[in-house]
């Protein structure tokens, strides 16, 4: 399979898996919660992220309380990732819990890329308590890779 068609696989994965966002019940706890990049003071809902190890974007998560809490609660979050390349099927784990305190309406939890990290569809479980809140794949991709692929297919149809 061509690396182009592999993309093409991966992305449309990636968007049937968008499918499966869960929605907050109506009356519950939570009001919103969303998974994406934060920009300028909100949050950018995406399919696909580029893998940046710069700290130029910072990508995560928000809830949004319906209102402030009057007890504290516990956030928990399971990233399962792709395999790294040449290694076996055994998906990698990253395991991440906070407390959110009395008084908060709203948080947010970045969630950095670290070298070594994995290409491809990446999933993401957070629950408020025992609540799942959010259920969301999206696709991490290699920003320079992409562009030196779309570069060489531009050549390859290019008139000579």
């Amino acid at each position: 399979m061509s690396g182009t068609a592999r993309c093409s696989l991966l992305a449309a994965l990636a968007c049937s898996a968008f499918a499966c966002e869960v929605r907050p019940t109506s009356g519950g706890l939570v009001e919103q919660a969303r998974l994406g990049v934060f920009f300028g003071g909100q949050i950018q809902q995406r399919e696909e992220v580029p893998r940046v190890l710069d700290g130029s974007q910072v990508q995560g998560f928000r809830i949004v309380f319906r209102e402030p809490l009057v007890e504290s609660k516990r956030v928990r979050w399971e990233l399962v990732l792709p395999p790294k390349s040449g290694a076996a099927e055994v998906r990698v784990e990253k395991l991440g819990e906070i407390t959110v305190p009395v008084g908060q309406r709203e948080v947010d939890q970045v969630l950095g890329f670290e070298p070594g990290d994995p290409l491809g569809l990446w999933n993401i479980r957070v629950l408020v308590d025992d609540e799942l809140v959010i259920d969301r794949a999206w696709l991490v991709f290699d920003a320079a890779a992409r562009r030196q692929a779309e570069d060489s297919d531009k050549g390859a149809t290019a008139p000579r």
